[in-house]
């Protein structure tokens, strides 16, 4: 189901990532890198250092944004930072961006663990908070260092992933004409296809050195519990079987659907649905940004729009999809053509 969101307009969207790249074609821990970045469509990714967190790149971000748009952290009434490479385990990151903006204390801050369809869940969050708070100003602040989790002798994900940062700065105008549609799915089924199996003493499998141990898989994978395990063919099929289906069902009902946006996971996937999306006479343009950027997590919808359309004009109405860890899906139908879209900054 379609529901709408009143009142909110996305101002503008800005980008961070690492200064650091890393050329698949010199990752020589893949023997099979050259198969596979055909394959996945990812040549180089951004790799933040040791000393680099995610709050490090979203407030670099956060900055930027601010001082674009000529806006006052203290003008800030929410802000919602969606990762699951947080700082810590505790405190909330969203708290510690706060401080470091010096955002004023009776902004409401929120974090949500969430990464692949983390952007657009987020913008559902906050875009409804805002509504019903009557809620101003707002920024959405999305990243990850995924690449931190990542077992190099792991095929299945250590040629994927990049890390980034980016902050969307949202206003709210109370105008009924001002809106964004949404539709969320989830299928918690699927929750071990994504997952990292030992992260605290708090967890469902406690820290301790035997989760540091590394084993091989049945394909000659290795990695440890505290490395991220990825479950491929189920996460495609997720993919291909039930994103086309939700597109298909929105672009029927919406009108001058011009682009669609989705989370970058890899080339087949992004190939295989705008296949199926664009089998009819109406052609929507998917791009992308797997090339330079891979697989950022939450980050990747904003990533794809800076790196496409900095410093231009989105024409017509665009999806947003986000897709992946959960197993979730969630969209947002957006017209961008008055938002800033800015140039993608480095850390």
């Amino acid at each position: 189901m379609i529901k709408t969101i009143h009142g909110i307009q996305i101002e503008g969207i800005s980008c961070c990532v690492p200064d650091t790249k890393l050329n698949n074609e010199d990752f020589k821990e893949n023997k099979n890198r050259a198969r596979a970045i055909k394959a996945i469509g990812i040549e180089r990714r951004p790799v933040a250092s040791e000393k680099i967190c995610t709050s490090d790149l979203v407030y670099k971000s956060a900055k930027h944004i601010l001082k674009k748009l000529n806006w006052k952290a203290n003008d800030i009434d929410i802000l919602i930072f969606v990762t699951q490479t947080p700082d810590y385990l505790t405190p909330a990151t969203s708290g510690i961006l706060q401080d470091k903006l010096k955002i004023k204390k009776s902004t409401f801050v929120l974090d949500i663990n969430l990464g692949c369809s983390g952007y657009t869940h987020g913008l559902i969050t906050i875009s409804s908070l805002m509504q019903n708070l009557k809620l101003k100003k707002g920024l959405l602040a999305v990243g990850d260092v995924t690449t931190k989790l990542v077992n190099n002798k792991d095929n299945v994900s250590n040629l994927l992933f990049g890390d980034a940062g980016s902050v969307t700065a949202l206003t709210n105008s109370g105008s009924r004409s001002r809106k964004i549609l949404c539709n969320y799915y989830s299928d918690g089924s699927g929750y071990e296809d994504i997952i990292v199996n030992s992260h605290s003493l708090s967890g469902r499998n406690k820290i301790s050195r035997n989760q540091f141990k590394e084993l091989k898989d049945q394909n000659k994978n290795t990695r440890s519990n505290i490395n991220i395990k990825l479950n491929g063919p189920n996460i495609f099929s997720f993919a291909i079987n039930t994103i086309p289906e939700i597109l298909k069902k929105i672009i029927k009902k919406i009108e001058n659907v011009n682009y669609c946006f989705l989370h970058q996971a890899n080339k087949m996937i992004q190939d295989n649905i705008s296949i199926q999306i664009n089998h009819s006479d109406r052609k929507i343009i998917f791009p992308s940004s797997l090339k330079n950027f891979g697989n950022t997590s939450s980050a990747t919808v904003p990533i794809t729009i800076c790196s496409n359309f900095a410093n231009k004009k989105i024409l017509g109405n665009s999806i947003l999809c986000g897709f992946g860890v959960g197993l979730s899906i969630s969209t947002v139908v957006v017209n961008l053509s008055k938002t800033k879209i800015f140039k993608i900054i480095k850390l």
